[in-house]
């Protein structure tokens, strides 16, 4: 039996106890649980339209678990609105700002100079250290939308499978944004349980730099994924890439594929000193928006792109329209996910899994993990995975017998878990590689688990040793 045939076959038996378990304690966990293996059926199985495949698991889903018709529209309304509202926004930016770079030969360079720094051999060791440096500061979907045009690039350059560089580029990606502040839920947990931000990042650090190379390089490489080159004279570094005949040089092409990055963390920074006039913080947080840095870097690429093309304005509008006709898919399927997890919020779910949790008796790391885990499989959302395990997370953390920091990291290791056909993450992946669902399932799937259980492996050695 093929590898992938037999994991799939462990998951749907996992699946299937789980499945038993939640029945003889919950009705509502059980409907859940059913209700997501109906959607996977769907998707993967039957091939039905994604998008129409979530709504219509979202409005049963919400009939069976008590809510009213009225509202039930609501709150698919409310989490499709809630959603698409930064997403849209982020998605059309970034690709529009990914396409005038790729026109300016941006990309280009940017790929070619992580080549030569890092050598053919290392080049996915090279990537992952440019996605995990480029998220600490952006959400994960602005992060990927940035790194993804320089991962497709660097493939061709190299004639390798693009998803031996974009996993571990990805996996980097998620592990600084579940793990680290200013991302939201991190942030939340660390203000709320007055953590040592200098712990934080120390502990961080540890569990996230091996997260991402075992869960995202080691793992690309294993039997389980099997993409590795099948050409060993792809890694011989032979002679650097020459970078010449560009319309922009090389110093202009890293620091305007950098500027989202400089724009949303350098006043940031600002904010911290002290005395700052009220119109100056109005204006330094107006600037560290995602949305805001993204249209003034998009601006200021389109005026270069002008100048050195000596094109008018008119002739810019083909290369932007052309950008975001590929996103309509992706924001229709995360709009209704959205609406299925606010569907699942508005039901009590988490409730009833923070109840039947708080009912074993197991470790406090153990539970912080696994309610985290088994919301983000339910919400698909690892931010309100975390931050509702937080509520759980409170009774106990004043009586663990080591840092609460490593509370916080067991939650947002879990609230990593299992990205499947209700994240967002899953289809940006998915749709971005232009994959099918078996490969989707079979690399980010796994590899987001892989990391999560990684991830606690290490937390629960430190809190040994430390």
């Amino acid at each position: 039996m093929k590898v992938d045939k037999l994991l799939i076959h462990l998951v749907l038996i996992v699946y299937f106890i789980i499945t038993i378990f939640l029945s003889t304690y919950s009705y509502k966990l059980l409907i859940v649980f059913l209700g997501i293996s109906v959607l996977i059926f769907f998707i993967t199985k039957l091939r039905f339209e994604p998008f129409l495949s979530i709504l219509l698991v979202a409005f049963i889903l919400g009939l069976l678990l008590g809510l009213s018709p009225t509202n039930l529209i609501d709150s698919i309304e409310k989490g499709t609105g809630t959603l698409l509202g930064h997403l849209s926004l982020i998605l059309a930016l970034g690709a529009m700002f990914g396409k005038v770079l790729e026109e300016l030969g941006a990309v280009d360079i940017a790929s070619k100079k992580l080549i030569n720094l890092f050598g053919v051999s290392k080049i996915q060791l090279g990537l992952l250290v440019a996605g995990m440096c480029i998220s600490f500061s952006l959400f994960f979907d602005v992060a990927f939308i940035l790194v993804i045009p320089i991962i497709l690039s660097v493939a061709r350059e190299l004639e390798l499978n693009k998803l031996y560089l974009a996993l571990p580029t990805s996996i980097g990606v998620l592990s600084v944004h579940a793990l680290f502040p200013p991302h939201p839920s991190p942030s939340i947990i660390v203000r709320t349980f007055n953590l040592n931000m200098g712990e934080v990042f120390l502990y961080g650090l540890i569990v996230a730099i091996p997260t991402a190379i075992i869960g995202g390089i080691l793992l690309t490489n294993s039997k389980l994924i099997d993409i590795k080159p099948k050409k060993k004279t792809k890694f011989i570094d032979k002679t650097l890439f020459e970078i010449k005949n560009t319309t922009i040089s090389p110093i202009s092409s890293i620091l305007l594929i950098l500027l989202p990055v400089i724009l949303i963390t350098l006043p940031t920074i600002l904010l911290n000193i002290p005395n700052v006039s009220p119109n100056a913080i109005a204006f330094l947080t107006v600037i560290s928006n995602p949305v805001t840095a993204l249209l003034i870097s998009l601006v200021v690429a389109i005026a270069i792109l002008m100048k050195s093309r000596d094109k008018k304005i008119f002739e810019i509008t083909p290369i932007l329209s052309s950008s975001i006709k590929n996103i309509a898919v992706v924001l229709l399927i995360n709009g209704a996910a959205g609406g299925l997890k606010q569907v699942l919020v508005d039901s009590k779910i988490t409730d009833e899994i923070v109840t039947l949790t708080s009912n074993l008796n197991l470790s406090p790391l153990v539970i912080s993990f696994v309610i985290a885990a088994v919301l983000r499989i339910a919400l698909g959302s690892a931010t309100v995975a975390a931050i509702t395990t937080l509520a759980i997370a409170e009774s106990f953390i004043s009586a663990v017998p080591y840092s609460p920091t490593f509370i916080m990291l067991s939650i947002t290791a879990g609230s990593m878990f299992c990205s499947h056909v209700n994240d967002p993450g899953f289809w940006l992946f998915k749709q971005y590689l232009n994959l099918d669902f078996k490969t989707t399932f079979k690399t980010w799937t796994l590899g987001t688990s892989v990391a999560s259980l990684i991830a606690f492996c290490i937390i629960l050695i430190m809190t040994s040793l430390i």
